[in-house]
């Protein structure tokens, strides 16, 4: 009788543990309960993935190149101060936005950019306390750059929206200016938008301050011969106006925009080669009367002002799991087989999705804040060091997975012991015939 009764518990110990383990497979977000390479699908981009992640305040950031599935093969360790988004070169170079120990009036503060070779000997460094959000490297080594500055006051009044009587010290309003740094850290050109805009008609979004005006967030060089005018221009992104413009780098002036009431603090565009605008909607004070959050990614054809391609974190449209959001940072890349790879800031998961929306690559790592995700071919780099196949060995299983399949088979065992005890226990009990 003991032992019946042990097996039934262990039974029942066993099938509660496994049914936890693949509700939450099911059911958890992100879409399984380990980390490291969750989902890894052939459909997937062959190549080598890079992040970065920032450790505690002050304690340095590591930036890996991991294969698809999930093995380190090299990384960078930058100590005791955090970056912003990196840019890892053909040449192997790593370029790091460095995030600034001081308080600034904006989000995003840098202190300096740097680049590092290889091994991680510094080569290049440009300073500067009004440096903030990233950079973008040209194809001359020169870079974009986002600073801020204080808005002069008298323009202050000509600022529409956002929440009345809430601008900042002594009625001060912080802006942005956008400069060309070449590499000799002259700056060879600046656009400064209170200049080149009528105020008027960049209205903040209704929830936001009027301590911060436009909030640029991120730039985009677009070279000579690209997809949309053919000219150099650059591909900017108004966080707190919600809204995104090409500006022609000779003329200065905007040749289009769109985004107002359609997206809502969004980050990290980008210019596809058909000529389409590709972009991470936040979904941050989203305006609709359901107010739901969640982000989702937007491919725009820039000459309609139309949405023709959408993948979405609400629970209602996505097709696998619960979706996703990230209301700060936040990055999407269109990968060379038209699949999207998606960083999900907040939550340190990077997911690659394909045009009907199903995930065929995922990673979570344990610590929020991914930043500074790329894939790369083989085919694309050239660094000093040649690393293994980024493919890895298919048939790889990790401990997690080897723990749930002892756990079925003990939960099976049980059962059939369980199963075989009864029977004898009936053939021993069975009433004597008279």
């Amino acid at each position: 009788m003991k032992k019946k009764i042990i097996l039934i518990l262990l039974f029942i110990i066993m099938s509660g543990v496994l049914f936890i383990t693949y509700k939450k497979d099911v059911l958890a977000y992100p879409s399984v309960f380990p980390t490291g390479v969750t989902i890894n699908k052939p459909e997937a981009y062959q190549g080598y993935t890079t992040f970065a992640i920032n450790e505690e305040e002050g304690k340095g950031s590591t930036i890996y190149i991991i294969d698809m599935q999930g093995d380190v093969l090299h990384k960078w360790k930058i100590e005791n101060v955090g970056t912003m988004h990196n840019y890892l070169l053909k040449n192997g170079h790593l370029v790091s936005n460095i995030r600034s120990k001081e308080k600034c009036p904006v989000m995003g503060c840098l202190s300096a950019v740097e680049e590092r070779d290889w091994d991680g000997n510094v080569v290049w460094r440009y300073e500067n306390d009004n440096l903030h959000h990233p950079i973008e490297v040209r194809p001359d080594g020169s870079i974009v750059a986002i600073y801020w500055e204080v808005l002069p006051q008298v323009l202050s009044s000509q600022i529409k929206g956002g929440i009345p009587n809430t601008e900042g010290k002594n009625g001060e309003t912080i802006t942005d200016v956008i400069r060309i740094v070449n590499h000799d850290k002259e700056v060879v050109w600046e656009w400064y938008p209170h200049e080149e805009l009528s105020i008027a008609d960049w209205p903040l979004s209704p929830p936001e301050t009027r301590q911060y005006w436009p909030n640029i967030n991120r730039v985009k060089y677009l070279s000579e011969g690209n997809p949309f005018n053919g000219k150099e221009s650059l591909l900017v992104s108004f966080r707190k106006i919600d809204t995104l413009a090409i500006i022609d780098i000779e003329t200065k002036k905007i040749v289009w925009k769109w985004g107002e009431k359609d997206i809502a603090h969004q980050h990290d565009p980008h210019l596809l080669n058909n000529g389409n605008i590709l972009v991470f909607d936040n979904g941050y004070h989203r305006t609709e009367p359901d107010k739901k959050k969640f982000s989702r990614i937007l491919e725009i054809n820039p000459r309609i002002n139309k949405i023709i391609w959408e993948y979405n974190g609400s629970e209602v449209n996505v097709k696998n799991g619960f979706g996703f959001y990230s209301f700060i940072g936040g990055f999407v890349e269109r990968l060379p087989n038209w699949n999207s790879l998606i960083t999900e800031t907040t939550t340190g998961r990077i997911f690659e999705v394909n045009q009907e929306g199903e995930i065929v690559w995922e990673y979570v790592h344990p610590v929020a804040g991914v930043d500074s995700v790329f894939r790369f071919s083989p085919d694309e780099v050239d660094w000093p060091e040649k690393l293994p196949s980024p493919v890895g060995n298919k048939w790889k299983v990790k401990i997690s997975d080897y723990l749930q399949y002892a756990g079925w088979l003990v939960a099976l065992l049980s059962l059939l012991l369980l199963v075989l005890n009864s029977r004898a226990l009936k053939r021993k009990i069975k009433p004597h015939k008279s």
